[in-house]
């Protein structure tokens, strides 16, 4: 008795051909993703990072001048501690 195994060749490299298409398009759709990804990153939050630090470090400059600078009235600023004696 012979078998034909025809029909079965036909099937096999029929799915062959799908996963190989469906491994394809799932490696184009990670790429895609990581590109966006790196494209957000580079071009939204990098500048956003680099503008607060500019601006953290011109307020942070600013406060620290307004903190050094000496009264121009003459008053002494300071706290007093009054002790009492019995």
């Amino acid at each position: 008795m012979r078998m034909n195994y025809a029909g079965h060749g036909i099937k096999a490299s029929t799915n062959r051909f799908w996963g190989g298409l469906t491994r394809l398009i799932v490696l184009a759709c990670a790429a895609a993703a990581l590109l966006a990804v790196l494209l957000i990153g580079l071009f939204v939050v990098l500048p956003l990072m680099l503008a607060g630090g500019i601006a953290l470090r011109i307020y942070l400059r600013r406060r620290m001048r307004q903190a050094q600078q000496r009264p121009k009235d003459g008053v002494i600023d300071a706290e007093y501690t009054i002790i009492e004696h019995r």
